[in-house]
Parts: structure tokens; sequence; C-alpha cells
């Protein structure tokens, strides 16, 4: 009859059955990293002691006693054990309170304070997102929120149509949009082409429109109208460079050119790793010669400066364009800013020459602003300055590494001289991949948790109805923008982003979907669906071990053996094509090192164009 009653009651109450699921998943995950204490029954202790100090030690004693004496013990001997029993029970009860005490409190305000971070992560994510999109004309929100529709997961037919509508203006191509995925749930794929190749022309047309408009999302809503949903298993692409704009931001002391896009990247890597999400990733280091081994740690140094001050330029550049908005012809806008660096510095140069042709008058805001102008544009000199440095500092690494693998050569005897430096995984000297995790140990999420914690109260952050505010007043774009570099700062506490590798491995896997957290409500309901969530990304060991194989091509010109190809498919399912293309490249040990500033040809004739200095010439002369 039991069996019969909880039937009915499953069919009736699944949702709430899989959220309590979900919550104690989640609440046992706290329990877990927390390590919180369970309460001492302390009446069963004591009578757990009373039965051992009394039948369990006279029956232990007296059966001792007769296997050893042949006889049972005498009545002191017993009274004895007894009390000697009760007297060691007592003491460790003792010393088990004390214990529990002094950790318990502890232990309960630290899964408290893991619970809040849990808590706060994912809200500050969504309302961070919806600012940023706040920001943006009524025409570009628009098209935002509906690519953010799109990602989700378990978006139904209807949400699809919208999205596509929202995008496209297409009511047609919603409606076959809402066709295309509702038979692609019912697993219809012969239904599902024909619709697809139904909608070619239209689908054709929306895409070349997206594409001028808003390319970011052209592949979403190109997925979508092709039948392809989001999996969890995929995950999220990350922001192409966000690690690396994020310590550029910090390393100049400026959070106003931060993307706020890049802060919601790093939310969700921190919401991540609370969560239990470990980063595989490879990285490489030499075996062999100490020489040798100092001049790749050169080249990897180098390559890492180099790269960030790019990013430093590339941040300036952008800062800069926020203060020319609507200036230049066509205005200069926020797609501009947000879009490739190369047209986005012609297209500020053209707004410079606009603004400052308007001679502005002393004391007016329009003199105030040039005086502003001015002084970023000798930031953005000094920066361009040390982007060229590095480059060459680069590039002088790169020769050094050359002279030393020539003089590696030279040494080996002439037949394994044949042979390349990369000759296989494991012992042979040469560049040898190693396998790393970037994680949390459950120690680190509750230093960050409580960190974080202490961070809002700073901040006195508030959460009201989706609307975040700090100190009473609604929190700005610059209040997120000093936040993500409080939470940067967390973050490098535990890991060292300034690593090449570690940035590449954190770029190379995906997020884990947080779409569905929108929906949660309770700390316990959403770690237990964070916890599904990184547990159910997969991660793709071959693209990074291409990368790492494409590298050593480019950078230290060492040709892919043979076996190391081989190698690189088997243990981590990189691409063999690849790797061969990678392979048949033309190697020349006598040729020059790659120059890197070369390699950015359009990115350095722009900012070494001489305009950059005569704007900043006649911006001081304007300047009030």
């Amino acid at each position: 009859m039991a069996v019969k009653f909880w039937q009915r009651k499953k069919a009736a109450t699944s949702d709430e059955q899989s959220s309590l699921q979900i919550e104690t998943v989640g609440h046992s995950r706290i329990a877990q990293i927390s390590a919180s204490a369970r309460k001492v029954p302390w009446l069963f202790n004591f009578l757990q002691l009373l039965w051992v100090a009394g039948p369990v030690t006279f029956i232990a004693m007296q059966s001792a006693y007769k296997l050893g004496f042949g006889e049972f013990a005498p009545a002191r001997n017993v009274i004895y054990f007894v009390f000697f029993t009760l007297f060691l029970g007592s003491i460790g009860l003792g010393s088990k309170f004390v214990s529990v005490a002094f950790t318990q409190p502890r232990t309960e305000r630290s899964a408290e304070r893991l619970r809040q971070a849990m808590n706060w992560l994912p809200d500050l994510l969504f309302a961070i997102r919806d600012i940023d999109q706040a920001r943006e004309d009524p025409g570009r929100r628009r098209l935002l929120a509906a690519a953010t529709l799109l990602q989700e997961v378990e978006l139904g037919p209807d949400g699809v149509a919208l999205a596509v509508e929202e995008i496209t203006g297409d009511a047609s191509l919603a409606g076959a949009a809402r066709q295309i995925e509702l038979y692609r749930r019912l697993g219809l794929s012969s239904r599902v082409a024909d619709l697809i190749e139904a909608s070619a022309d239209a689908r054709l047309h929306a895409l070349n429109q997206i594409h001028q408009t808003m390319p970011e999302i052209a592949d979403t809503l190109r997925d979508r109208l092709m039948g392809t949903s989001p999996r969890r298993e995929e995950g999220v692409a990350r922001r192409e460079g966000f690690v690396e704009r994020l310590l550029a931001a910090a390393d100049q002391e400026q959070p106003e050119a931060l993307p706020l896009a890049d802060i919601q990247e790093l939310i969700v890597l921190l919401f991540e790793l609370i969560n239990g999400r470990e980063i595989r990733y490879l990285h490489f280091e030499w075996q062999g010669s100490w020489e040798v081994a100092r001049r790749v740690a050169d080249v990897e140094t180098a390559r890492s400066r180099y790269r960030l001050a790019q990013t430093r330029m590339d941040n300036r550049l952008r800062h800069l364009g926020y203060r020319l908005l609507g200036w230049g012809e066509p205005p200069l806008s926020r797609a501009d800013i947000n879009g490739p660096v190369v047209p986005l510095a012609y297209r500020i140069s053209e707004a410079l020459v606009a603004l400052l042709r308007q001679r502005p008058r002393s004391g007016t805001p329009l003199a105030r602003q040039v005086t502003e102008i001015a002084r970023l544009l000798q930031k953005l000199r000094h920066d361009r300055q040390r982007w060229l440095q590095a480059g060459k500092q680069f590039k002088q690494a790169l020769h050094k590494w050359q002279a030393v693998q020539a003089k590696a050569h030279a040494k080996l005897p002439e037949e394994a001289g044949k042979k390349p430096l990369l000759a296989g995984l494991r012992r042979a000297p040469g560049l040898q991949i190693q396998e790393a995790v970037i994680g949390w140990a459950d120690e680190q999420k509750l230093e960050f948790a409580d960190a974080l914690c202490s961070l809002l109260e700073q901040f006195e952050l508030h959460m009201d109805s989706g609307n975040l505010s700090s100190g009473g007043s609604p929190m700005g774009p610059e209040d997120i923008q000093r936040l993500g570099l409080a939470l940067l700062d967390l973050l490098q506490q535990s890991l060292d982003l300034g690593d090449l590798a570690v940035q590449r491995a954190i770029q190379a896997a995906p997020a884990a979907w947080m779409g569905g957290l929108h929906s949660v409500v309770g700390a316990d309901a959403r770690a237990g669906v964070a916890a599904a969530a990184v547990k159910d990304v997969r991660q793709d060991m071959g693209r990074m071990a291409e990368r790492l194989a494409a590298q050593w091509v480019t950078w230290y010109q060492l040709p892919l053996s043979a076996s190391l190809r081989e190698q690189l498919v088997h243990e981590y399912q990189a691409n063999a094509e690849r790797l061969e293309m990678l392979a048949n490249r033309p190697q020349d040990s006598e040729r020059p090192p790659p120059d890197p500033t070369a390699m950015q040809a359009a990115r350095a004739e722009v900012m070494e164009n001489p305009l950059w200095d005569r704007l900043y010439a006649l911006a001081r002369r304007l300047a009030d």
C-alpha cells in the first residue's frame, strides 16, 4: 500500500523531488568543504561510556582472566578496571567537548560564509550582465538579450522563435526556427533537414545582415537556425583574452578601461573554482642543459610581457575611445570600441581630428574634455613605447634561444644531431610535456569565501529584486570595475595568472553553463546545480596539445618528430592532420627567429603613425 501511495505522489511532485535532490547534493557539498562537525550527542556518548565501563569491561576482563589464570578475577580487580575505564573515558569525553567548543563555531561560520559566497556570485553575475546591457542603445540591447537567450541550454521552441525574431525581425524565419527546434527535440532529423533547406535563403540574408551589425552573435544564430543546440558538456566559450585584459587593467591601475563582460567571465571562473572545477592543462619545460632551460624560460617570460604590454596599449586605446563617443563621421560607437583594435585605432584618430577641429575655448566643458584626452594620449604614447620595447626584448630572447639551440646541436654527434630536439615526451633531452591541474583545495575555497564576504561587506553591497546597490546607492559601471579588480586580486592569491600556461589553460577550457542558476534560489540548491554543471563540462586536451605544438614550431622553430606526433594523438587525442601540417612547415635552423612586431604588422602600422604625435601636440595646445 505504501508503494502505491509513493508512486502516485511521485508523478505529481517530480519537480519537487528533483529540487530536493539538488538541494541535498548541494548541502552535502557545502558540508564536505566546510568540514562541518556534527553536534555531539552527549547523552549517547555517556551511555556508551557506562556500557563500556560496566558489562563490556566485566565480560572482557573475566574472559581473559579465566583463560590466563584458570579462574575468575577477584572483585577488587574488576572494580579497578571499571573505574579505570570510567576515568579514561571521562577524560576523553571532556577533551572532545573542549575541542568541539573551540572548533564548531569556526566551522559553522566557514560553512555560512561559503553559502553566502555561493549565493552572491551568481547574483553578481546576472546583475552585472544587466547593468552592462543597460548601457547599450535599445537596438543593440535587444540583440544582446536575444543572443543571451539563444545560449540557454534548456530553451524551448517558443524561446528560440522569440530570440530569432528579435535578432532578424523576420517572423517567418522565427517560425521556421520554432519548427526546427521542435522536431530536433523529437529526433526527426529528416524533417529538420527539410526545414533547414527551405529556409536557406532567409537564413543567409539574416546572417549577412547580422555580420554587418553584430558579428559576435552570428555564430550563435547560425547554430540555432541549423538545428544545433548548446550542450552542457560542450560548455560556453570564454571571451578571448579576458585574463590579459584583467591583468593589464590591474597593472595600469585603470579599472575604467575594463569591459564589464570580462568581469562577468572572472565571476564565472571564481564560481566554477569554488564549486570544484578542475582545469587540466599542458605545459612544457626543458629536460637537459641548464643554459638551454634558462633560455626557454626567458622566451616564455618575454612573450608574456609582450602580450601584457600589447593588452595594456589596447586597453588604453579603448579607454580613449569611450571619451570620444559620438565624435567622427560616422560617430564613434560602443560597437566600434568593442570591435577589433586596428579598425578602432583608425576610427579614434578620425574622431580626434573631428574633435580638435572645434578648437574649444578655455573654460568650456569641451576644453576640459580635450585636457583629459591630452592626458590619455600621453599615456597611450607611453604604452605604445612599452609595447615596442617588449617586442624588441621578445625578439632578443628568441635570438638567444636560437643561438643556444644551435650550440646544443653542435655538441651532439653527427648522427644524433640529425634528430629533432623534440624526440619524445618522456626522458629524451628537449622540451617535455607535463600535465597540471588548476583547482582549489577545500581550504582555498574557504579562504576565498571568507575574503569574498569581507569584500562584499567593504563595498556594502546589497541586492534587491535583481538591482545591485553599494552603500545605499545604485551600483554603476565604475563601482563594478573596481570590484572586478578586487576579485582579481583574490584570485591571484591562489593562482599565478601571469603564467602563460595558466592563461592558455583558462582560455582553452570552456566555462560551465550557469544559465540555470538564475531560477534557482538558495545556496544549497545552487551548489548542487553548479557541482553538476562543472562536472558535465568536457575539456578538449587535443586542442591544447595542438597549440603547444604550434608554439614549438612558430617560436622555437623545432621540428615535430613522428614519435612525438603519435604520442600527442594517442595520449591527448590531438588532430593528426593538423600536426602533420605543422610538421611539414619548412624548417631552417639558419633563418632568423620570427619578429613579434612584424607578425602584428597592421597594429604596428597604425600605432606608429606620426599622426598620433601631431594629435597629441595639438591637444596639449588646446588643453584647458
